[in-house]
Parts: C-alpha cells; structure tokens; sequence
C-alpha cells in the first residue's frame, strides 16, 4: 500500500504552483503594457506641444520726446526751393526788398517785372532775445515767385521797436547756434532760397560776434543749397559810418550777397540834401570792390525820396505822393548833376505847406541810368532795390536799357566762341 506524501511536500508544491500564476500574471501584464507604449509615446509628444514656450521680455525702451520745431509746419503741401541755376537773369542780379504785404503797388510792380527780377527779400522777420524768429509769412508768394524762376530770400531785421534784442543772441554762443538752427528750419520748412540778415546799427563791439553768426549761418544754409545775402551800411572806409561792426573782408568770405545800402547819405534826421549822390556811390563801391569779390557786391538802389520841413526830420515818399505834390503845387523839378563834391545824379524841388516852405530829393530815370553805370564800370554784381512799390515807371525803363541790354555781359558771352578766347 502507497503512502501519502509528507505535509511538507505538499506545502512545498502548493508554493511552487502560485509562483507559477504570479509569473504568468506577470508576464501578461509586461506584454499588455509593451503593446500600449507607442499610444502613451504619442500621447506625451502631443501634450509636450500644447506646453505654451516663455518667451524672454523685451528690454525696456526708452522713448524719447519729439523734438517741437520752432515754426509752424508749412500750410502748402511739400514746398521746395526754387530753381537757383537760371540767376542772373539778365547777367547782373536785380534784387529788390518787399514790404510784408504782398500787396497795392509792390505785388503790381512785381508782375510786371518778374521776368528780370532775380530775387525777392520780403521784409518778414524780427528776433527776439532768445533767438526765436516771428514775424508774417506767405506761402502763396512762394509759390508765385518759383512760377516766375524767381527766389524768395526773406530777410531778417531788427528795424522795431526794440532793435537791440538782437545784441544779446550775437554775443552769447549758444544763443547764437539757436538761432541759426531756428533760421534754418524756417527755410526749409518754407521752401526759401535763403535768407537775407538785416542787422542795423549794431555797436562796433559786435563786429566778432557779427562775423561769427554770418559764418555759422551760411555754413548751415549752404550745406543745404541755400543762399545767404547780407544787407550792409555804405561806407568807404573800415570803420566808417555806421557799419563799424560790419566787417566787409570777413563777411565776404561767406556771404553769397553783399548788399550794400548805398542811400539815406542825407537822411530823415539831417537836413536836406541828396539821398544817394554819384560821387559818395562811386566812392563806397571803390572800397566795397577793394575787399570783397565784386561779383558778390550789389549796389543799393532807393526808390524812394525824402521831403524835408523846416527844421524837422524828413518823411519818406513813393514817387505817386511826390507826382501828386508836383502837380498840386505846380512846382519846377530841378536835376543837381553836380555839386561841389562832385556828381550827384538826383532832382530837387521845393514847394510851400503849411509848416512853410519843404524840400524834396529824389532819384530820376536819368540819376539812376548813372548808378547802374558805375556798376557797370566796376563789374559788381548788380542791384539792389529798396523797395518795391516805390517807383516811378521810368525806373524800371532805365534797368530794362541799362542792364538787360548790357553790351558788356553780351560781349562776354560771346567771348568763349570767338577765336584766341
């Protein structure tokens, strides 16, 4: 008879049995999860790409503020300069001043003579202390003068109430550069061919700081192509009149213009007598021509004469006033060729009012046909016309026969084609 196994043994093989399902278990679940591994991959690739990426913050940005220029914007649409290679005209410059209104006899004058007219210089601008420029404007002259190829070159003055505000800009360096900035933003911002700097009766301390500002102005105006013209006090001598501080040799060197105001040598203060006589024109563009280049220079012309009280300062007159006096009073127009200087060139007559008996001195047809022969004679550049409006109609008849029909500048012309020239 078999015998049973030991208890051991069947404990033994009770062990060995479970071993055998939990390996199996086992097993099944390592196969279970191996088929399962590309869905948990995929699954953990495409929560990966959801995971917003920080992005670094941008340094921080200073902005600073937009520089305010000193002026207005232009209230034309994109003006530009005007065409300066067709200058002069007629082979010497006419330039004439403008009152600030573009209006009346001066905007008539203007049409009828634009074809010889080179240059315009409306008389718009004053400073202040601080440099700031004000004054009036006109937009529409602009354009009218670049329809007519001619330049609009506004000047800057101090003829008002407070002519020394200008002191303190020329002596003060940084003020100064202000105001050549302020300047120029105004050309460009207008569409100007320059500028024209009208400083008058300036004390001879100045005359540094005034060649200092004029080199510091046409340096900023010509790295733009614009121009920059200088209206001076006649004078024959270095430091003579009232131009002391004006020193013609220095300011040539920069200036495209010197222009020279060669008239009021008898003035409303003094007593009566001619307002531009030959001789002292003769004798300031002798000098004038002696230190700058004399197709720089321009010879003032005045279209304007001065009627004298007795004992009182004169006031000026436009030839119609003066028409309207002769032909009222009935008065004889005497012509002064001469005095005991020398030529003089202009008319006088007396007539009597009220205060008692005035006289008057004015420029003719045939006194001005004399001041555009010295230009001739010394080869200066031109004329310059104070001021527009002003005149009789003979005037421009002298200029047309005198400088437009210049035998000199046709010769000169025609030179280069000529044979051994």
């Amino acid at each position: 008879m078999r015998r049973p196994p030991p208890f051991g043994a069947l404990i033994l093989g009770a062990l060995y049995v479970v071993a055998l399902l939990v390996a199996g278990f086992l097993i099944a679940e390592t196969l279970r999860l191996a088929r399962r591994l590309p869905e948990v991959q995929a699954a953990a690739a495409a929560t990966a790409q959801v995971v917003p990426t920080t992005t670094p913050a941008p340094p921080l940005r200073i902005v600073l503020p937009t520089p305010v220029p000193p002026t207005p914007v232009p209230t034309v649409a994109d003006p530009q300069a005007g065409p300066v290679s067709y200058h002069p005209k007629s082979g010497r410059y006419i330039v004439v001043w403008l009152p600030p209104l573009f209006e009346g006899g001066a905007r008539e004058s203007f049409f009828a003579n634009a074809d010889i007219i080179d240059d315009i210089s409306p008389f718009w601008y004053s400073t202040d202390a601080s440099g700031r420029i004000y004054g009036a404007r006109n937009d529409d002259l602009v354009r009218i003068a670049h329809e007519h190829n001619v330049r609009i070159i506004p000047s800057i003055h101090n003829v008002t109430a407070n002519p020394n505000s200008v002191v303190g800009v020329l002596r003060n360096p940084q003020i100064r550069a202000r105001h050549v900035q302020n300047i120029l933003d105004e050309v460009l911002a207008r569409g100007y061919d320059g500028i024209d700097i009208d400083y008058e009766g300036l004390d001879p301390s100045l005359r540094g700081d005034f060649s200092a500002f004029i080199a510091e102005l046409a340096a900023a105006l010509h790295r733009h192509g614009r121009v920059l013209t200088v209206a001076v006090h006649a004078k024959d001598s270095d430091w003579g009149g009232l131009g002391g501080f004006q020193d013609w040799a220095e300011l040539g060197k920069h200036v495209d213009q010197l222009r020279i105001m060669t008239y009021d040598y008898h003035w409303r203060g003094s007593g009566p007598g001619p307002v531009a006589p030959a001789y002292w024109i003769e004798s300031v563009s002798e000098y004038a021509r002696s230190v700058v280049d004399p197709s720089k220079v321009l010879i003032g012309v005045h279209f304007y004469g001065y009627d004298w009280p007795p004992g009182g300062p004169a006031t000026a007159r436009p030839w119609k006033t003066l028409e309207e006096i002769i032909a009222t009073q009935g008065v004889t127009v005497n012509f002064r060729e001469r005095d005991a200087r020398g030529r003089v060139g202009e008319s006088t007559f007396s007539y009597r009012s009220p205060q008692g008996w005035r006289e008057v001195w004015f420029m003719t047809e045939v006194g001005l046909a004399d001041k555009i022969k010295t230009v001739q004679t010394q080869d200066l550049a031109g004329i310059a016309i104070w001021q527009l409006g002003y005149e009789q109609p003979e005037y421009w008849r002298a200029i047309r026969a005198s400088l437009v029909e210049d035998a000199t500048l046709v010769q000169r012309a025609i030179n280069p084609l000529l044979p051994d020239h």
